[in-house]
């Protein structure tokens, strides 16, 4: 080759001399590879992909034998293992906690490197889930990937997990988290309450003087460790239930509780609402009986206007 052309290739392509299209047609020596490629049957079904190499990878000694020629010398390559397979498997919750063991089908593509047409296979693989895994998680199960060449071991294949989640159960880690609602007497004076756990319903005490989003803490009733023997814990969150109506005992009740606290000086008292009697009286004095009915449709109480009692009481507060 003559100077001249050595230093246009050099110019060209960085390399003095070296053509890197030179023995392929015109074509880059890195073309497109054949092997495994994902499969999307579209059925709901288990879908697989590869992350390996496929049965018409690139070999690095042959690009440099393109470059450089074979004055080189080149060891014998032995028998390609079979590529990875990747996937993933739905677990509910209980299964992920308690470990299940799973069927999969899984179906993948493969093309042949005698014919190189493409092929779909197909192969039942049974997945044993240990007790503790969580979404996320990887599953690898050595020797069920795809086929290697003759004398070659099969790839692997990779399971991620998904966990759906629970009701009642929420899950953070290995600990679990429920909500418990308790009335207001027990937050007061304390007492017991039964909670649901993974291993059943228990009993479970109230401290005195528990207080709003109170955390208590039941160790041990958590998640097991992913092939582990300990557990996490279970915390249980007070919710405090207010009822929306009472009775006219229970408004006394609480209004001599709100009298006996200003007078001993243990709590927070404040100034309460009139009792819902004699507000209603003070508010409709002045609405006569005959001018009052039933709505029969309703229940509620019907003026003189038609306007109901209760919109009444509404708009003569916001006027005050």
């Amino acid at each position: 080759m003559s100077d001249d052309k050595q230093r246009e290739l050099y110019d060209n392509y960085g390399h003095a001399g070296v053509d890197p299209n030179s023995g392929f047609g015109g074509e880059s020596p890195f073309g497109q590879g054949g092997g495994f490629q994902g499969f999307n049957f579209g059925d709901g079904s288990f879908h697989f992909s590869t992350s390996g190499g496929g049965a018409e990878q690139i070999d690095p000694e042959e690009i440099f034998e393109a470059f450089f020629g074979r004055g080189s010398s080149r060891r014998k390559r032995g028998p390609r293992k079979g590529a990875d397979l990747q996937g993933h498997v739905r677990l509910t919750f209980r299964e992920a906690v308690f470990g299940a063991s799973k069927e999969l089908d899984i179906r993948y593509q493969e093309v042949d490197p005698k014919t190189g047409r493409t092929e779909v296979k197909e192969r039942h693989v049974t997945v044993e889930v240990p007790a503790g895994i969580d979404s996320g998680m990887n599953l690898r199960l050595s020797g069920q990937g795809a086929e290697g060449s003759p004398g070659a071991p099969r790839g692997n294949l990779i399971v991620t997990v998904v966990v759906e989640e629970d009701d009642y159960f929420h899950r953070d880690g290995v600990d679990v988290h429920v909500n418990i609602p308790i009335s207001i007497t027990q937050a007061i004076l304390g007492g017991t309450v039964e909670v649901k756990t993974l291993d059943g319903v228990v009993e479970m005490k109230i401290p005195k003087g528990a207080q709003p989003d109170a955390k208590l803490m039941m160790r041990g009733k958590g998640i097991l460790y992913v092939n582990g023997r300990e557990r996490g814990n279970q915390i249980v969150h007070l919710k405090i239930q207010i009822p929306k109506e009472i009775t006219t005992r229970q408004e006394e009740i609480l209004r001599e509780f709100d009298k006996e606290t200003e007078k001993s000086g243990l709590g927070i008292c404040g100034r309460l609402a009139s009792a819902a009697g004699s507000a209603f009286d003070s508010l409709f004095r002045g609405v006569h009986k005959k001018d009052q009915g039933n709505d029969p449709s309703t229940g509620h109480t019907i003026s003189k206007d038609g306007e109901k009692v209760d919109e009444i009481d509404a708009k003569k507060q916001m006027a005050s």
